[in-house]
């Protein structure tokens, strides 16, 4: 029994050493004519390259031409009249291109055989579709670039007060208005007249007090929601959403702001008000 055992594992070290030896005698023998080979096919790939990269640098510019006229779609008979090339020539041409760009030629009926290679502008669109879930997959680089952003922001652009300024110009107008035809009743007399125009400066002084604060009680009273917000800020708004507890959403939503305003969130009423500076 050990005996058979013995001649099995030997058989099948033969056949194992057998081909492995023939192999070494075959290079041993023909090793230069094997070599030559190499180097021959070597240089025939490396001269089909030569070729393929002289032939296209002459057919690139009306190959270009043509997807930008067709929007990406072409046939081999469309390169063939415009580039002057011999059909066979224009549908191995567009196979190797087919073979750079990734894609497959379609059967078309009534139009043969027709390749689509996609244009800047549909890669465009294809991106522009996919834009809103850029926020999701940006949101680490936002936070660690947040620092960044505000010292650039705040350097190049100062922040903008235009919209609270209106407003505040608004209230002081209308508390003007009325602050006036509460001082100034009908004059009855000229005694009546002194001592009403007396007592203008004051009223004067009170006057501009609120044209002072309008400022911060337009920016108090002035809330977005969180759509709002994000619309202002054209980011997501699950963005704002993850953003609105973080310690540094003011710096955030200020390098965010078109007119550089720093927001914060007020839990108990769930809005989003200017932070007073």
């Amino acid at each position: 029994m050990t005996g058979r055992v013995l001649d099995n594992s030997s058989a099948g070290i033969l056949i194992l050493i057998i081909p492995v030896a023939f192999v070494v005698l075959v290079l041993y023998k023909f090793w230069l004519v094997l070599l030559i080979l190499a180097l021959l096919i070597v240089a025939w790939k490396a001269w089909q390259n030569y070729q393929w990269e002289k032939w296209s640098a002459q057919v690139n510019p009306y190959f270009n031409q043509l997807v930008r006229d067709n929007k990406g779609y072409l046939t081999p008979l469309d390169l063939s009249v415009v580039a002057n090339l011999t059909s066979r020539s224009a549908k191995v041409f567009l196979e190797r291109k087919a073979d750079e760009y990734g894609v497959a030629p379609k059967q078309i009926k009534d139009k043969g055989v027709v390749y689509y290679f996609p244009t800047a502008s549909a890669l465009g669109r294809i991106f522009d579709d996919s834009e809103p879930f850029g926020d999701f997959d940006d949101e680490e680089e936002e936070t660690s670039t947040t620092p960044q952003l505000v010292s650039a922001g705040s350097a190049s652009k100062p922040p903008s007060k235009s919209l609270f300024r209106e407003l505040a110009e608004q209230k002081a107008k209308q508390e003007q208005n009325q602050t006036t035809t509460q001082v100034e009743p009908e004059p009855s007399t000229s005694a009546e007249s002194i001592q009403v125009d007396a007592p203008m400066p004051a009223a004067t002084a009170t006057e501009t007090q609120p044209q002072d604060s309008a400022t911060t009680t337009e920016q108090s009273s002035l809330s977005l929601s969180q759509a709002d917000l994000s619309d202002r800020l054209e980011v997501h708004s699950s963005t704002v959403g993850r953003r609105k507890s973080q310690p540094d959403f003011p710096e955030w939503s200020q390098s965010r702001d078109p007119e550089g305003v720093a927001w914060r969130y007020l839990e108990e009423e769930q809005i989003f008000v200017p932070l007073e500076t």
